[in-house]
Protein backbone atom coordinates (compact mmCIF):
# COMPACT_ATOMS: atom_id res chain seq x y z
CA UNK A 1 0.00 0.00 0.00
CA UNK A 2 2.90 2.35 0.68
CA UNK A 3 4.25 1.98 -2.88
CA UNK A 4 0.78 2.81 -4.26
CA UNK A 5 0.79 6.09 -2.37
CA UNK A 6 4.29 6.87 -3.55
CA UNK A 7 3.38 6.10 -7.18
CA UNK A 8 0.23 8.18 -6.91
CA UNK A 9 2.21 11.07 -5.42
CA UNK A 10 4.82 10.93 -8.18
CA UNK A 11 2.16 10.81 -10.91
CA UNK A 12 0.32 13.70 -9.28
CA UNK A 13 3.53 15.77 -9.14
CA UNK A 14 4.28 15.05 -12.81
CA UNK A 15 0.76 15.98 -13.89
CA UNK A 16 0.78 19.20 -11.83
CA UNK A 17 4.20 20.15 -13.21
CA UNK A 18 2.91 19.59 -16.76
CA UNK A 19 -0.20 21.66 -16.11
CA UNK A 20 1.91 24.41 -14.55
CA UNK A 21 4.26 24.44 -17.52
CA UNK A 22 1.32 24.56 -19.95
CA UNK A 23 -0.38 27.40 -18.11
CA UNK A 24 2.89 29.38 -17.97
CA UNK A 25 3.46 28.80 -21.70
CA UNK A 26 -0.06 29.95 -22.61
CA UNK A 27 0.20 32.95 -20.27
CA UNK A 28 3.46 34.04 -21.92
CA UNK A 29 1.96 33.60 -25.40
CA UNK A 30 -1.11 35.67 -24.47
CA UNK A 31 0.40 38.36 -22.26
CA UNK A 32 4.14 38.23 -22.99
CA UNK A 33 6.05 40.22 -25.58
CA UNK A 34 4.91 39.76 -29.18
CA UNK A 35 7.39 38.38 -31.69
CA UNK A 36 8.95 41.15 -33.78
CA UNK A 37 10.56 40.53 -37.16
CA UNK A 38 14.28 40.70 -37.80
CA UNK A 39 13.67 43.90 -39.77
CA UNK A 40 11.86 45.52 -36.84
CA UNK A 41 14.53 44.40 -34.40
CA UNK A 42 17.35 45.72 -36.62
CA UNK A 43 15.50 49.06 -36.79
CA UNK A 44 15.06 48.97 -33.00
CA UNK A 45 18.82 48.52 -32.58
CA UNK A 46 19.48 51.39 -34.99
CA UNK A 47 17.18 53.72 -33.00
CA UNK A 48 18.59 52.58 -29.66
CA UNK A 49 22.08 53.33 -30.99
CA UNK A 50 20.87 56.77 -32.09
CA UNK A 51 19.40 57.32 -28.63
CA UNK A 52 22.91 57.28 -27.16
CA UNK A 53 23.62 60.81 -28.41
CA UNK A 54 20.60 63.03 -27.73
CA UNK A 55 21.03 66.80 -27.76
CA UNK A 56 21.38 68.46 -24.36
CA UNK A 57 19.29 71.48 -25.39
CA UNK A 58 15.62 70.84 -24.50
CA UNK A 59 14.23 72.30 -27.75
CA UNK A 60 16.67 70.39 -29.93
CA UNK A 61 16.06 67.23 -27.91
CA UNK A 62 12.31 67.53 -28.44
CA UNK A 63 12.82 67.83 -32.19
CA UNK A 64 15.26 64.89 -32.12
CA UNK A 65 12.71 62.75 -30.29
CA UNK A 66 9.98 63.75 -32.78
CA UNK A 67 12.17 62.59 -35.68
CA UNK A 68 12.65 59.22 -34.03
CA UNK A 69 8.92 59.02 -33.30
CA UNK A 70 8.18 59.62 -36.98
CA UNK A 71 10.47 56.73 -37.94
CA UNK A 72 8.80 54.52 -35.34
CA UNK A 73 5.29 55.29 -36.55
CA UNK A 74 6.07 54.79 -40.23
CA UNK A 75 8.52 51.88 -40.29
CA UNK A 76 7.76 49.51 -37.42
CA UNK A 77 5.26 46.72 -38.00
CA UNK A 78 5.33 45.47 -34.40
CA UNK A 79 3.81 47.99 -31.99
CA UNK A 80 5.38 46.34 -28.94
CA UNK A 81 9.00 46.88 -29.94
CA UNK A 82 8.11 50.36 -31.20
CA UNK A 83 6.69 51.25 -27.79
CA UNK A 84 9.75 50.01 -25.90
CA UNK A 85 12.09 51.92 -28.22
CA UNK A 86 9.97 55.02 -27.68
CA UNK A 87 10.15 54.64 -23.92
CA UNK A 88 13.93 54.21 -24.07
CA UNK A 89 14.36 57.25 -26.33
CA UNK A 90 12.18 59.32 -24.01
CA UNK A 91 14.29 58.51 -20.94
CA UNK A 92 17.47 59.09 -22.90
CA UNK A 93 16.22 62.58 -23.77
CA UNK A 94 15.22 63.26 -20.16
CA UNK A 95 18.67 62.28 -18.96
CA UNK A 96 20.47 64.35 -21.61
CA UNK A 97 18.48 67.52 -20.96
CA UNK A 98 18.86 67.24 -17.19
CA UNK A 99 15.11 67.32 -16.56
CA UNK A 100 14.10 66.58 -12.99
CA UNK A 101 11.78 63.71 -13.95
CA UNK A 102 13.04 60.22 -13.10
CA UNK A 103 11.82 56.77 -14.13
CA UNK A 104 10.09 54.70 -11.47
CA UNK A 105 12.16 51.97 -9.86
CA UNK A 106 12.69 49.08 -12.27
CA UNK A 107 11.19 50.84 -15.30
CA UNK A 108 14.43 50.92 -17.30
CA UNK A 109 15.03 47.22 -16.61
CA UNK A 110 11.45 46.51 -17.70
CA UNK A 111 12.00 48.37 -20.97
CA UNK A 112 15.11 46.31 -21.67
CA UNK A 113 13.46 43.02 -20.73
CA UNK A 114 10.41 43.64 -22.91
CA UNK A 115 12.42 44.89 -25.89
CA UNK A 116 14.71 41.87 -25.74
CA UNK A 117 11.62 39.66 -25.36
CA UNK A 118 10.08 41.07 -28.53
CA UNK A 119 13.26 40.28 -30.45
CA UNK A 120 14.07 36.96 -28.83
CA UNK A 121 13.29 34.82 -31.89
CA UNK A 122 14.14 37.41 -34.56
CA UNK A 123 17.80 36.56 -35.08
CA UNK A 124 18.78 40.02 -33.80
CA UNK A 125 20.51 40.26 -30.44
CA UNK A 126 19.49 43.65 -29.05
CA UNK A 127 22.22 45.52 -27.19
CA UNK A 128 20.59 48.11 -24.97
CA UNK A 129 22.97 50.24 -22.90
CA UNK A 130 21.79 51.02 -19.39
CA UNK A 131 20.68 54.55 -18.63
CA UNK A 132 21.90 55.61 -15.20
CA UNK A 133 20.08 58.44 -13.46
Amino acid sequence: MNSKHLTFGILTAIILAGVGFGVNYLWDKRFGPTAASGTDCALAQELIDKAQTPPADATEAESWEQQIRQVRYTRFENDGISTEVGRYVYWSRVKATGAAERPRAGELDEITELAVGHCEDSGVDLRIPKLAF
